[in-house]
């Protein structure tokens, strides 16, 4: 089994983080009913929110952290893919640089929490994918950004690795 890679906005990880945790929750509040009673009550879903750890490892491992901080200083909400999820749109809200950087080696943490004020793209069109392709390769060939081709195709789980 490939494992998809994981993408926030321009940055795609070399290798995926060690360690990755997606949590979903919902918002549940207590009322108080008569006679000192209570019950609970669902008032809907949270955001995702995204946490994880991981290293660069190599010679270029300080220009994979800097592409990484590149990606956390850009304003708003960008597209996250994660391995096994359909992307989403999400905020990158923390990263951090754990220990100090050491001979080709850079360990950092992050997190990220789901943007649920997108609009959805309403694009037209259609393009019958070839097995190996990827979304990247469209978006090059079509001039188009591929989180406009990935909010278009919702139901695509990995953007780098495409099947018929």
């Amino acid at each position: 089994m490939r494992l998809m890679g994981m993408r926030f906005k321009d940055f795609t990880w070399k290798d995926n983080p060690v360690s990755l945790r997606v949590a979903h929750a919902r918002r549940v509040g207590e009322v108080n009913v008569p006679y000192g009673e209570s019950k609970a009550e669902e008032l809907g879903p949270q955001r995702r929110s995204v946490t994880g750890e991981g290293y660069f490892a190599g010679e270029d491992c300080m220009e994979a952290w800097a592409g990484l901080q590149r990606a956390f200083s850009q304003k708003g909400p960008g597209l996250l893919q994660l391995p096994g999820l359909s992307p989403f749109w999400a905020v990158m809200d923390a990263l951090e640089l754990e220990g100090g950087a050491g001979r080709d080696l850079v360990r950092y943490g992050f997190s990220f929490t789901e943007w649920t004020a997108q609009e959805t793209y309403a694009g037209t069109g259609v393009h019958w994918a070839q097995e190996g392709e990827s979304l990247w390769d469209y978006g090059a060939r079509w001039n188009r950004p591929v989180e406009e081709l990935v909010a278009c195709n919702p139901h695509i789980s990995d953007i780098d690795w495409l099947q018929q």
